[in-house]
This record gives C-alpha cells, sequence and structure tokens, in this order.
C-alpha cells in the first residue's frame, strides 16, 4: 500500500472506532448446528477463493441455513468466474469512499442485518471487510487473529501464520461444532 493509502485507511479506522460506541448489537454465543441465518465476508483474490467460499456456503445452504455473503474484489472489472455465477455482492473500489469504507447500499443492508452468526475469512488488514465486522449486528462473531487487539468477534481464531481460508475453515468448523451453549 501507498503512504495516501495508508493515511487514508487511518482516518477510517479512527471514524469507526467513534462509531462503535454508539454501535448496539444482542450478543448471543451459538454454534454452527444451531445458527440459522449466517454472514461471511472473505477477500476474493482469486477463483479458488471464490470457489472455497462458494462450497462452504453451499455446505451450509444445503444444511438448512440462510447464507448472505459479501466479497471484497480490489479490481474495477469483474472477473470472468464471477460473471458468470453471480451468486454474490462484490465490494470492489467504485464502493469504497475515500476512507475505504463501503458505501454500497447492499452493505448497509447486510450490516443492519440480525445473523445469528457472521464468519469473517478475511483478515484485519482487509479494512473494508473489517468495517463491515465490527458494525455488523449479528448475535455472534467470529474471524481471525495473528496478535491484534480490539478485533470485533467474539470468538477468535488465533492463527501465528498466515493461512489459506480452506485450513481456516475446517478450524472455523470444528471449533464451532464442538461448543455447546446453553
Amino acid at each position: 500500500m501507498g503512504f495516501i493509502t495508508d493515511i487514508r485507511i487511518s482516518l477510517g479506522k479512527r471514524s469507526l472506532r467513534k462509531e462503535i460506541a454508539r454501535i448496539q448489537r444482542r450478543r448471543k454465543a451459538m454454534n454452527l448446528e444451531a445458527a440459522k441465518e449466517i454472514g461471511i465476508l472473505f477477500n476474493m483474490q482469486s477463483e479458488a477463493d471464490y470457489e472455497r467460499v462458494s462450497k462452504f456456503s453451499r455446505d451450509l445452504y444445503n444444511a438448512g441455513k440462510k447464507v448472505q455473503v459479501i466479497g471484497l474484489y480490489k479490481y474495477r472489472k469483474l472477473p470472468p468466474y464471477y460473471a458468470q455465477k453471480l451468486a454474490y455482492d462484490l465490494i470492489m473500489p467504485g464502493d469504497l469512499d475515500i476512507f475505504y469504507r463501503p458505501k454500497a447500499e447492499f452493505v448497509t443492508r447486510f450490516i443492519a442485518q440480525e445473523f445469528d452468526m457472521l464468519i469473517d475469512l478475511g483478515t484485519i488488514s482487509d479494512f473494508p471487510l473489517h468495517y463491515i465486522a465490527t458494525k455488523s449486528k449479528a448475535g455472534f462473531k467470529i474471524g481471525r487473529s495473528t496478535g491484534e487487539e480490539n478485533l470485533p468477534y467474539d470468538l477468535v481464531i488465533e492463527t501465528m501464520e498466515p493461512i489459506e481460508s480452506d485450513d481456516f475453515i475446517k478450524q472455523l468448523i470444528h471449533y464451532t461444532s464442538t461448543f455447546k451453549f446453553e
């Protein structure tokens, strides 16, 4: 990232810290089996990322879950593998304001949706996804950490090394399937 981009993201994070105080949500811990509505956030860097999340969301859908997915795509032109399927909403550069906060209408609806569970497959360096995860009204938020502080998640899966989303999804399924909440 460039110097100007870093400054813009820093200003976006500062704005987000101010907005956090006004966010109200009902927290409710639950496992994957009990969740009925699930929101998924991911960074789409390749067709493999898209296929991985498609398979995961299809598995959840086949298990009777209502699933909504938002991907972050850094290019202005849609990739051909996405255009053929048109399955999810994508945040593209035109959907971001000057501070890299998403401004699209589908993002506003996603944030307001009270999902049973929000799964953030991105990292904290994916600021638009981090912004959505922080502002989301989801009851139970799950994400990854590599040692950062002040993450918006209720369950953090710590990964000291960068891991592929496939491995993270497997860990996420393992942890959210073994916990029993009352």
